[in-house]
């Protein structure tokens, strides 16, 4: 029998929380470290990665592990799973590990020694993406154990990279941005930022990149996969610097970076309105001057954001952070989170009308195999956890569709996909 964890909310506006949420420092097990990267793959299980250094956590931060990487100075970090991960950094240098960061094996990249592999992401355990100095793009297809050079025709760094599946990605940084829709095969240039310092995409079509020159710091925002952007509004007392941004649906977002604060300034703001208005989060204690690089949300609403000097920063909330993803009246079927996932993971939607709701689970070839969700529901948004471990499942990529029917018998349907790793 397969046991079902349900958290079912209805979405509230919590623009209160943005003046009144607090950000407290969490104790780090090693000092004056600069961290780069943040990463939970569940409310309890989550990496950060340092510049020379991995930290896990697996009861949400209140102990931490760290071990030394043969990296110097990570640049770039991405876990699949609580035991597998890859770091890169400076010198042309990928590593991996299989044991949850006790020990990390060198890669073959073939990149040139002097190069800097800024950013890394990968689909599942075995296909991958690198990107890094003058244009340099890498792609694995065993796990990395070897990597091949990528054509982009850029001159200008790559900074950071997203793919939402084998197919789609965005790789962007300096002044460039590029997208695929085929696995890498082609590659579409967009030309609308200064630099770009992180991607996050919420779906196929939606997505949020943190765009940085100096103080003309912005966020853009696309509807359409990436082929066009809005500029969303300037954060005049932002961050001196943007760096990490995280949208946990359409309205409700972070950005963090380099905050002045006998200037005004500081290093957390969020929006609950899609980017048209920013409040600044406090955070405690709060550093006369920090440099937030990392931010990211947990199912259960638990922020985290990492920086320099070693800052690891908590916000704990009691509501899901995914519980504000579409618009009353809308029908729409998010992407689970986390995404790949073991054994649990959060799946949220939003219905147009009362009905009732169908949630099935298929395989890539289109089968059938269990019914996660059946129920008569209110109109509403609703975040739902399902716990998969009795399922039997093997790892791979799956399909999970909604059906919603009303009233009057009109049935609406849609798919996505998801990739369940053990």
């Amino acid at each position: 029998m397969i046991k079902f964890l349900f958290n079912t909310t209805f979405f509230i506006s919590l623009f209160f929380c943005s003046i009144l949420a607090q950000w407290t420092v969490v104790t780090s097990p090693v000092s004056d470290m600069r961290f780069v990267k943040v990463q939970f793959l569940d409310d309890s299980n989550g990496w950060i990665a340092a510049e020379s250094k991995v930290l896990r956590t697996s009861d949400a931060g209140t102990t931490w592990s760290e071990a030394n990487t043969n990296i110097n100075d990570t640049r770039g970090f991405y876990a699949i799973s609580t035991t597998t991960a890859w770091i890169c950094g400076t010198f042309g240098k990928i590593s991996k590990t299989t044991d949850g960061g006790a020990t990390w094996v060198a890669q073959t990249t073939g990149a040139p020694n002097l190069t800097s592999i800024d950013a890394i992401f990968f689909h599942d355990q075995n296909n991958g993406w690198a990107s890094g100095t003058d244009g340099l793009l890498l792609k694995t297809s065993n796990g990395g154990t070897t990597w091949q050079t990528v054509p982009t025709n850029i001159t200008s760094d790559l900074e950071s990279m997203e793919f939402y599946d084998i197919n789609t990605g965005w790789v962007g940084g300096g002044s460039k941005f590029i997208r695929t829709t085929d696995g890498g095969t082609t590659w579409t240039q967009v030309n609308h930022f200064a630099e770009v310092r992180d991607i996050h995409f919420l779906n196929a079509d939606t997505g949020f990149v943190s765009d940085t020159w100096g103080q003309d710091n912005l966020v853009h925002k696309t509807t359409n996969g990436g082929a066009t952007w809005q500029a969303l509004t300037t954060i005049s007392t932002g961050p001196y610097y943007f760096h990490g941004v995280h949208f946990t649906g359409v309205n409700t977002g972070y950005v963090v970076g380099r905050t002045m604060f006998f200037l005004g300034n500081h290093g957390i703001y969020k929006t609950t309105d899609g980017g048209v208005t920013w409040n600044a989060q406090t955070t405690n204690p709060a550093p006369m001057f920090e440099n937030f690089r990392s931010v990211t949300f947990t199912p259960n609403g638990t922020g985290w954001a990492v920086g320099d000097k070693s800052a690891i920063y908590k916000l704990v909330s009691t509501t899901s952070a995914y519980e504000e993803i579409g618009t009353p009246g809308d029908f729409v079927l998010n992407q689970n989170y986390p995404n790949p996932f073991n054994p649990s993971t959060t799946i949220s939607f939003s219905l147009p009308t009362d009905g009732q709701v169908e949630l099935t689970l298929y395989n890539i070839q289109g089968e059938k195999i269990l019914t996660l969700l059946s129920e008569y529901l209110s109109a509403g948004m609703f975040a739902k956890s399902f716990d998969l471990a009795a399922a039997g499942l093997s790892s791979g990529v799956y399909l999970f569709k909604l059906n919603h029917t009303d009233g009057n018998g009109k049935m609406l349907s849609l798919t996505r996909k998801l990739t369940l790793l053990k």
